[in-house]
C-alpha cells in the first residue's frame, strides 16, 4: 500500500477570507459550548460515565 501527500496553497478573495474566518470563529463556539457542558456535567454528578474516543 502507497500512501501519497500532496501539498497546495490556496489564495481566497476578501469574502472567501471572510468566510473562513467565520467558519472557525463557529467551529470554536460549539467546541467552548460542548466542552462547558461537560464540565458542568462532570461537577453536578462526578459519578457518572463519560464516553472516550474509542467508545
Amino acid at each position: 500500500m502507497v500512501l501519497k501527500g500532496l501539498k497546495l496553497r490556496i489564495y481566497p478573495d476578501k469574502e472567501q477570507k471572510l468566510k473562513i474566518k467565520l467558519n472557525f470563529g463557529y467551529n470554536r463556539f460549539v467546541w467552548n459550548q460542548m466542552l462547558n457542558m461537560m464540565i458542568e456535567r462532570y461537577h453536578n454528578n462526578p459519578d457518572s460515565s463519560f464516553l472516550n474516543a474509542f467508545a
